[in-house]
């Protein structure tokens, strides 16, 4: 080492046992947390993205000291005498200080959360600058409305917003931290959503970039998209059954991708399911994920405050937390109202509606005998003959009420009446072929489906049935969406659920210590 980088990490030594800037109480409330040796093995695994030797706050010798610091995904680890502590960054806000006595001056950053605080400083500028600009990727920051200034509303709680230093384009979703004092565990799965999208990438989930937090808000900042819910387009034009397996397939490949790294969704409905419109191709994106680890005797009823009753699945009543077995129950009722959109109730009244089973199971009866259907409107008769055998077979699969016997996502995945739609769509590619004027992709259009038990006469026909305006967007892209998301997905092999107990446990019992001290 230089003689000048000596001396100047021992003036930022002297400086900071010098000033005493910081209360003896702050600096001793730290909220590292020692972490297993096995799960730091795991962690090694893995490529870091900073490390290296940082002033820190020593307990042991109540003065700062060097110790040696590592940065992963969403995660910094302190490792010092073979003992390594760690913080989940998401949990906490990062704010920048600058101490400074005379001629001397060092730059530190503090790392803080409800359990209290980790402070860093650097003896050279450099490489302040270079931690601070990865660490705020994952820390919550603040002073939103002085950097971001909201435009339009797209969504309940959601808004199109930009920067106001370059005008660059965001979308921000947004929380009042007074519905969070009133509903503790809706702030506990927000901040899971949180360390989820920090930690795990799907081109089906949004792209989170900052998280903004003052005494009033919390601001959760994405990449910009445009979009409406699927609620809104099945109640404005009812899809046609390709579309249906398009939207039905994305929301099986994510609930296979979040089943793969133990995460659930949670919260599934049509306006947790934003349609894309920034994209020419079909593409949904899935909000508001409700994951949470639960344990025996647990209460489940503020998920009623969450989630709309009509999609929970049969067995919450019966004391089972949500999983990935309830979310597919909840695609099933999806699935219902994408097939019979006229069934699909105000949004006010989904906790009054209950699907019955037996209608399903006597339309696929009457397609099965080839009986036809009679006292309905020509209207229903219409959607009802577009209704596939095979679509109201995977849809009775997925709200089976007992969930050992509910259909797998595996199994999902090769239902036949994907195999149906593929034969479809090779169908109408066919057509498109031969020069068919195709309408623009970006808005989500409408085609006239052939039945499975008239298919073959139908296509002797198709030729003689150009007059439809409507086309499906390439929708074989159902089948060639990756299984997998964004390359940083391998970080979601570590046990993060492990990580979300440990800093939820924390978390409440450093909130039950704060009301017993006030």
């Amino acid at each position: 080492m230089k003689s000048s980088d000596q001396h100047q990490q021992n003036s930022v030594g002297w400086l900071l046992n010098l000033v005493g800037k910081f209360s003896q109480k702050d600096l001793e409330k730290s909220n590292l947390k020692e972490i297993g040796e096995e799960y730091m093995k795991k962690i090694l695994l893995y490529p870091q993205l900073q490390s290296g030797n940082v002033f820190t706050y020593n307990s042991q010798k109540q003065e700062f000291t060097e110790k040696f610091f590592h940065i992963y995904p969403n995660i910094l680890i302190c490792q010092h005498d073979k003992i390594h502590t760690h913080l989940i960054l998401s949990n906490c806000s990062i704010q920048k200080e600058l101490i400074q006595y005379k001629e001397s001056k060092t730059y530190g950053l503090i790392i803080s959360n409800n359990l209290g605080n980790t402070y860093l400083f650097f003896s050279q500028f450099i490489q302040y600058r270079n931690w601070y600009k990865l660490m705020k990727q994952y820390c919550k920051l603040n002073d939103f409305f002085g950097k971001y200034k909201l435009t339009d509303r797209m969504l309940p709680g959601i808004y199109q917003c930009y920067k106001k230093s370059n005008n660059a384009l965001f979308t921000v979703q947004i929380y009042k931290m007074e519905d969070f004092e009133q509903w503790p565990e809706i702030e506990e799965v927000v901040h899971n959503e949180i360390q989820m999208l920090r930690s795990i990438k799907h081109q089906n989930l949004l792209q989170l970039r900052r998280v903004y937090e003052d005494d009033s808000y919390l601001f959760i900042l994405y990449e910009h998209f445009k979009g409406e819910s699927l609620y809104n387009l099945i109640i404005t034009n009812p899809l046609h059954e390709v579309q249906i397996a398009s939207i039905v397939y994305q929301i099986l490949q994510l609930l296979k991708f979040l089943d793969k790294h133990q995460f659930y969704h949670g919260n599934l409905n049509p306006l947790n399911i934003i349609i894309n419109s920034n994209n020419q191709l079909l593409q949904i994106f899935l909000i508001n994920l409700s994951f949470k680890q639960y344990r025996i005797n647990d209460k489940l009823d503020w998920i009623l405050n969450r989630q709309i009753e009509g999609f929970i699945a049969p067995e919450f009543y019966n004391g089972v937390p949500p999983n990935i077995a309830s979310d597919l129950y909840s695609l099933g009722v999806l699935l219902y109202f994408m097939t019979f959109p006229s069934q699909l109730p105000n949004e006010k009244h989904f906790d009054k509606y209950e699907i019955d089973t037996t209608k399903i199971q006597k339309l696929l009866q009457k397609k099965l005998s080839q009986i036809p259907n009679e006292g309905i409107s020509p209207l229903d008769k219409s959607l009802e003959k577009n209704i596939s055998m095979s679509e109201l077979d995977l849809l009775l699969k997925l709200l089976e009420s007992n969930p050992k016997q509910r259909i797998t996502i595996s199994d999902s995945m090769k239902h036949h009446w994907f195999v149906n739609i593929k034969s479809k769509i090779k169908q109408l590619n066919v057509v498109k072929k031969k020069k068919v004027e195709l309408p623009s992709l970006r808005t989500i259009i409408e085609l006239r489906s052939q039945s499975e038990l008239d298919l073959k006469v139908q296509s002797q026909l198709s030729n003689n049935r150009r007059q439809s305006k409507l086309t499906v967007n390439q929708v074989d892209d159902f089948d060639l969406v990756p299984d997998e998301g964004h390359p940083l997905e391998q970080v979601a092999d570590l046990d993060f659920c492990q990580l979300l107990r440990s800093s939820t446990q924390l978390r409440k019992l450093q909130t039950l210590s704060n009301k017993s001290i006030g």
